[in-house]
């Protein structure tokens, strides 16, 4: 099973007529293509795709086909590849597979929707990496020279990056929420509670919003600290013209 972190939200009307597979299941969230015996593509509203029983080639042709529809995509995408083993074990959660006794749909959307959140992540956490680098930065220098440039333009791009990464993660990757079939079923529950502790999710998702608040929180400081520099260049100068205006009345008057 390969998941791809494609996009950052995906409208699920629009992928319908893209896919020459059976429509096997499908919902605001998510639609599931089912090509023939045992191949099946999973597309999720977050963004993410999931290959099950296709070859390389193949996912680069499904791939090809959904960009010519909605475009590239983003700039650098982000994968995960877990094994899907049929054993007479019954269900059992590995670091690299997992083993199940039937290959239906219900515990194959289970797997892919734990796997494309993982690789949904992922992309959230390198942007982040990235933003908590470049406000970090920042902070360095103000601890460093002590002052602040006046241009706040900048921080509030940030700022407002940081605010619609949040609203991504919340809104679209539906990190916390467990699929419906879990409510039917204490196997798949079991099972798919297995899977996201094996990827991390919930752990991951923690991390990320502390990450975010922490950036968001910085900003906000810096942010403040131009503000109030700016006001106080404001009000210095109103102060010169003030004087300035004093001493050329005396200057007259004299």
């Amino acid at each position: 099973m390969q998941a791809i972190n494609l996009y950052d939200s995906i409208h699920i009307k629009r992928v319908r007529s893209i896919f020459p597979g059976k429509v096997a299941y499908s919902s605001p969230q998510e639609i599931v293509f089912e090509f023939n015996e045992n191949k099946f593509l999973f597309v999720f509203r977050f963004g993410s795709l999931v290959f099950f029983g296709f070859t390389p080639e193949e996912m680069d042709e499904e791939v090809k086909k959904l960009q010519e529809a909605l475009g590239p995509g983003v700039a650098n995408p982000t994968t995960e590849t877990y094994q899907v083993v049929i054993g007479d074990a019954g269900h059992r959660v590995e670091f690299e597979y997992v083993e199940i006794k039937k290959l239906g749909i219900d515990q194959l959307r289970l797997i892919a929707v734990s796997v494309a959140q993982s690789a949904g992540v992922e992309y959230f956490e390198l942007m982040t990496e990235k933003l908590l680098y470049e406000t970090s930065q920042l902070m360095e220098k103000l601890s460093r020279v002590g002052s602040v440039p006046l241009q706040t333009r900048p921080l509030l791009k940030i700022i407002g990056s940081i605010a619609a990464n949040r609203q991504n993660i919340i809104s679209n990757l539906s990190i916390l929420d467990p699929p419906e079939e879990t409510w039917k079923s204490k196997d798949l529950e079991k099972l798919h509670r297995e899977l996201q502790g094996n990827f991390d999710i919930d752990v991951r998702f923690k991390t990320l919003d502390r990450k975010m608040s922490l950036i968001q929180d910085n900003l906000e400081i810096l942010s403040g600290l131009v503000t109030s520099r700016r006001s106080t260049l404001l009000e210095t100068m109103i102060v010169c013209l003030i004087v300035l205006e004093i001493i050329l009345a005396l200057f007259h008057r004299g």
